[in-house]
This record gives structure tokens, C-alpha cells and sequence, in this order.
């Protein structure tokens, strides 16, 4: 029986699937959710990923899997990356490490330290949330192989030294939240399987997760040429317009001062651009993004989050819980819990 998280008293805004500021990792839900044990959570929230989805038609932008109401949940997520110092900044703004071996990636929290991952900030709290959960069964069945028999190791939390969060291993290493994966999630959803960063993104996760319970192969989508190439224009122009208002990742408007050569938000949004599309998170050049969008022959082939839920052209048997119709999430159960989502 594995340790309750965040001690005895027993997370998104990623805005890449919502990154949350750092006044929203750790804090107290006075009540928990009433997802079932195994179904998927999905919300949508503001940021690049959104951008992303938003571009290729598709309206999930998270997903996470449900321990049951008020208890814990596993989902794949990433937290602000850190700017670069200066002078670097001027030209690299984003730390390139943390671009692509995204912190916390694959993860356990208690219902506290979920709540704030959706709803600790303001400027990045969920816009709407909903849980599927098809046959009770084989819900159940993925989210107890997940938590029974999957392998992991303990973290201390990087707000909170009286918390641990804890985080499933893959391949003996702990698992990267990857923006590559939205390009080509490579074998991330099989198994065994692998794929560069030993990354996932939310979705992915999912599928992998589906997988290893012996609930069957989720196959993954292929996108269009026209539809990345879309995604890639509308990443870009959102991380650049977030650095313009300071928000988001880009939260030091003075940088403009710093660096009055350079144009720091264009030099930001390619480098997101570049990470997701070319793996190449260690450089402003706009050449690696473009020459994907650029080249006709250009696809990705990824799980998003609607594919798992069954939504929009993905069809609905793809996993156990695309049948089921979307549940309204409510914060109803026993709380007064405590934790931290990285």
C-alpha cells in the first residue's frame, strides 16, 4: 500500500495545458471532487496549448486520472519554466532545460494540491471542467493498476518541504512533461515504449496508462499539414502576445528595456515554437518552426485530450471512457485537505 500523499491528512493551469503562477502550488481545498474512481478529468483552460488545440479544432486542453472523489489524482503537467539570466535572456528567454524536460511532468497530488493546480490562479483557472468515466470496471482497473503496481519514487515539494508529491517512473527515470510530444508522441502510448525527453503530455499519459492496464492500445491521430502549420502560427503568436502583457512564463516587462537590441517576445515565441515542433528547445531561431510549417509534407500524429474523450472526428470506442457522455465536476465530497502540485 503506497504512502497517502501530503502526510496523514489523506494539481492549470498549465497554460501549456495551463502554467500556473507561484502563488497557486500549494494551499487547502475545503471540499473534493466527485470524479470517480478511474475517470478522466478534463478541463480547458487559457495559454499556449490552448492556442494550439484551439487551431486544429479540438477543445480539451487537460486531462487527469481520478483516484476517486476526494481522493488522488495522476495527471501530467508542467510548470512555468524559468527565464533566463542575462544577457542570455536577451536572445534565449526561456531556460532551455525546463522548456523541454518539463517539471513536474508525470505526478500524484491529493485533492489540495489539484485544486490549486486548476483554480490557484486567477489568470489561469480551468474555464470549464467535465469527467467520462464509461464502464466502472475497467475505469477502476487503470486507475488501480496505476496506483497499486506501477513503480515510482517520492519528491519533496519544491513550495512545501513538509510535502511530497509522488511520481510515477517510466523506464527507471521519472517521466518529463515533453511539448514534443504534440508533434509526435512516438511510442509514448505502447507498451514498452519510449520517446525523446522520456516525455509525455497529459493525453498521452492517459493512453499509456490505458495501456498498461490491459484495457487495449489507444490509437493515436494524425494531423494535416494545414493544421500544424496553423498550430505553429498560433503557438507562436500567443506566447508572444502572453510576453507582451507579461503574463504567463513572461512576467518581466522591463526585459524590453534590458534588451532594447532585441526582440525579446518574438525571440520567446520561437522557442516555443521550435520546442514543440522540432524537439529544439535551445534556440530562438525561427528557421527550425517555419521549416516545418513550410514543408507540405509536414504532419504530426499525437493523442489529444478530446481523443481520449472521444470527441469531435475521434471516434468513441478509441478508449473505455469516450462512450460515456460528459459529467458535470463538482467539489462536493469531505475535504480540509492540504497539499502542493510540484
Amino acid at each position: 500500500m503506497r504512502r497517502l500523499l501530503a502526510g496523514s491528512v489523506v494539481v492549470s493551469a498549465l497554460a501549456l495545458a495551463g502554467t500556473a503562477q507561484a502563488e497557486g502550488e500549494c494551499g487547502w481545498t475545503s471540499a473534493g471532487w466527485n470524479a470517480p474512481n478511474g475517470a478522466v478529468v478534463f478541463d480547458r483552460g487559457p495559454g499556449p496549448i490552448r492556442d494550439v488545440l484551439d487551431a486544429i479544432g479540438e477543445y480539451r486542453t487537460h486531462s487527469m486520472l481520478s483516484h476517486g472523489p476526494g481522493g488522488t489524482v495522476s495527471h501530467a503537467t508542467m510548470q512555468t519554466p524559468t527565464q533566463a539570466s542575462w544577457p542570455g535572456v536577451c536572445t534565449k528567454p526561456i531556460t532551455p532545460t525546463d522548456l523541454q524536460y518539463g517539471y513536474p511532468g508525470l505526478e500524484q497530488v491529493n485533492q489540495g494540491g489539484i485544486y490549486m493546480y486548476m483554480y490557484g490562479n486567477s489568470s489561469a483557472s480551468s474555464q470549464w471542467t467535465g469527467w467520462q468515466q464509461g464502464d466502472p470496471s475497467h475505469a477502476a482497473i487503470i486507475a488501480d493498476s496505476l496506483w497499486y503496481n506501477h513503480p515510482f519514487v517520492s519528491d519533496i515539494s519544491r513550495h512545501d518541504p513538509g510535502q511530497y508529491i509522488d511520481r510515477p517512473v517510466r523506464n527507471s527515470y521519472r517521466v518529463n512533461y515533453s511539448l514534443f510530444q504534440y508533434r509526435d508522441l512516438q511510442t509514448a502510448h505502447e507498451i514498452p515504449g519510449n520517446a525523446d525527453n522520456n516525455g509525455m503530455v497529459c493525453s498521452t499519459f492517459l493512453a499509456y496508462a490505458h495501456n498498461y492496464a490491459g484495457r487495449g492500445l489507444v490509437t493515436p491521430h494524425t494531423y494535416s499539414h494545414e493544421q500544424i502549420a496553423n498550430a505553429a502560427n498560433s503557438l507562436y503568436t500567443g506566447v508572444y502576445n502572453q510576453c507582451k502583457q507579461s503574463l504567463g512564463w513572461f512576467t518581466n516587462a522591463l526585459l524590453t528595456v534590458a534588451c532594447p537590441f532585441y526582440n525579446v517576445c518574438g525571440n520567446a515565441g520561437n522557442q516555443v515554437a521550435n520546442c514543440m515542433s522540432a524537439n529544439r528547445c535551445d534556440t530562438s531561431d525561427a528557421r527550425h518552426w517555419k521549416a516545418v510549417r513550410d514543408d507540405g509534407n509536414t504532419t504530426a500524429t499525437s493523442i489529444s485530450p478530446d481523443r481520449i474523450g472521444g470527441w469531435g472526428v475521434h471516434p468513441m470506442n478509441n478508449t473505455i471512457w469516450g462512450p460515456d457522455y460528459s459529467h458535470q465536476l463538482q467539489w462536493n465530497s469531505g475535504g480540509n485537505v492540504y497539499g502542493c502540485w510540484q
